[in-house]
């Protein structure tokens, strides 16, 4: 059959279903460098330059069977109960692969977004696009799954959307591929043996995480560490909550401010404040108020080696150009890496914004566009760009004829991987919807009366 790859990245669309022998007959990002390592790997589909914005192109795109978009999430209009759907789209890129459809009448619609999209402004956005794509004569099923249920490496979840032209579906239930209930996942397996030097920690990272394994070797928390971020910041000092900042005169609350702005807990606050505006700039949420009380707890419970630690690591202390010894984004610590292990270099991390995440080492956390490239515990190294395409299922070995390639700037690679869908997991679906065109007995009627979809 014959499809189109909008909002396409590297093709990761592209790459599953030209597996399973489909056509690409066009081609779209707004990315240029997207694009680039898109028509690297699969040239101009249709000719067309695969750089463009879809809104400058939809007269030009040829007749399809499948409509393949992996789009942004953006909130419909809500402006009165008048609109039509189709109204309320509106504006947004839905609306355009929409346009699409009304046109073309495609067989498919195969989209992939974010699990927010479902819950996205209290299930508005979810419950408009069922019932556009309805009103354009497509039947709507939806789940949401991760590769690593289906023997690859890395948890990412997201929701696919597969909607079914009526006269296609023949009331039949298209129902996607079965999560495994017992999966084997092996991280080693795409991992490279010998990498560049370049990907390998630096002397400060390794600091970082031999000073947070110092902490959890010697830390008295019984067998289980806490559940909550682990923020040092907190263990200093007795500044009051917010509940407390009433009592405060505006200068000391000026001083609060400062000293929870080097805590990195908010922005900085402005002298020429006044009591009110000073005392809503430094109001942080209920959330960070319990970690901060569960932090000052376990400071009260472990204070005599907290301590030391501090001293001896000069967590909280700074450099002689006055600024943070250690970066207050490396002073929180996250650990998800489950009861079983008891230290940093056995599991797989992260170095966030909001900290350092510890998961377990049996998979890869999901790739994201952004500098948060997974380190592996016991190499002592960040994984490559390569090693990155094999979790999210690109070919860059070449198994099923050329090898995929990325571009030679690793942070143009490695944001690209993160924004990309799995190929494997495309691969499985569309198996499944090539399944149910061909009228596989292994989907069944629809029941005479469907439930609607719940929000929570």
């Amino acid at each position: 059959m014959r499809f189109v790859d909008l909002f396409c990245g590297i093709g990761g669309f592209h790459a599953a279903l030209h597996r399973l022998g489909h056509e690409c007959v066009f081609a779209t990002d707004i990315d240029k460098h997207a694009a680039e390592t898109y028509e690297l790997n699969w040239g101009k589909p249709g000719g067309f330059d695969v750089n463009c914005d879809i809104r400058s192109v939809l007269d030009e795109i040829p007749e399809m069977d499948i409509i393949c978009a992996g789009f942004p999430c953006q909130p419909f209009s809500k402006s009165g109960a008048q609109e039509g759907f189709k109204d309320q789209t509106r504006g947004t890129l839905f609306h355009d692969i929409c346009t699409l459809a009304e046109k073309h009448k495609p067989k498919v619609l195969f989209l992939e977004n974010v699990p927010n999209l479902v819950k996205h402004d209290n299930g508005n956005t979810f419950a408009v696009i069922k019932q556009r794509l309805n009103e354009l004569g497509y039947d709507f099923e939806w789940s949401i799954l991760s590769p690593h249920k289906f023997g690859i490496p890395q948890v990412r979840t997201r929701v696919y959307i597969v909607a079914i032209r009526k006269d296609l579906a023949k009331k039949r239930n298209f129902s996607f591929p079965r999560e495994r209930t017992e999966v084997s996942l092996d991280v080693r397996s795409v991992l490279d043996k010998k990498v560049d030097k370049k990907y390998h920690m630096t002397e400060k990272e390794t600091n970082w995480l031999d000073m947070w394994e110092d902490f959890l070797i010697n830390v008295n928390v019984d067998t289980k560490l806490p559940g909550h971020p682990i923020w040092a910041d907190s263990f200093i000092g007795d500044e009051p909550l917010p509940g407390d900042l009433e009592q405060y005169t505006r200068k000391e609350l000026i001083s609060i401010g400062n000293e929870w702005k080097n805590y990195g807990w908010v922005k900085p606050v402005k002298t020429s404040m006044r009591k009110a505006e000073l005392i809503k700039a430094i109001n942080l949420p209920k959330w960070k108020q319990d970690f901060i009380r569960k932090n000052r707890l376990l400071y009260k419970n472990n204070k005599q080696f907290i301590d030391k630690w501090l001293k001896k690591w000069n967590v909280l202390g700074l450099n002689d150009e006055g600024e943070r010894n250690i970066p207050v984004s490396r002073t929180k610590y996250e650990w998800q890496a489950g009861p079983d292990s008891r230290t940093n270099w056995e599991n797989i991390f992260q170095f966030r914004p909001s900290g350092i995440r510890v998961k377990r080492g049996d998979y890869f956390p999901a790739l994201v566009a952004m500098a948060q490239i997974p380190v592996v515990g016991w190499l002592k190294r960040h994984i490559t760009p390569k090693e990155c395409a094999r979790i999210q299922s690109f070919d860059v070995d070449g198994i099923y004829g050329k090898a995929f390639v990325l571009g030679d700037n690793d942070g143009q690679a490695y944001k690209q991987l993160g924004n990309a869908v799995n190929v494997n997991m495309i691969y499985e679906i569309q198996s499944r919807i090539d399944e149910f065109l061909s009228g596989s007995p292994d989907f069944p009627r629809k029941p005479a009366v469907q439930t609607k979809l719940k929000f929570a």
